[in-house]
């Protein structure tokens, strides 16, 4: 499911907004993104989206400015209550 380049909206824990998946070890994934921090997290933070960007042959600042387009569309659109609380309910689990 969280193959590489498969984007994905980080919905827990400090940092959250729109990232792409970069690696995946042991069961956790590195992501990337314009306000998500570089790092490993665990599959149950995130929630795919349909997009797959190649990640081979786009550099950091391309696939930065990308995904900054993707944020923006994605703020624009605020998500209503019931979806947050589902997302939420799913972290809990």
């Amino acid at each position: 499911m969280f193959n590489k380049g498969r984007m994905a909206v980080k919905i827990a824990g400090r940092d959250h907004g729109v990232c792409v998946v970069l690696n995946e070890k042991k069961g956790r994934v590195q992501i990337f993104g314009p306000n998500v921090r570089k790092r490993f997290v665990s599959t149950r933070h995130l929630e795919p989206l349909k997009e797959v960007l190649d990640v081979k042959k786009l550099d950091e600042a391309k696939l930065m400015e990308k995904l900054k387009k993707v944020q923006n569309e994605y703020d624009a659109s605020e998500p209503d209550f019931l979806t947050l609380r589902s997302l939420k309910a799913k972290l809990l689990k």
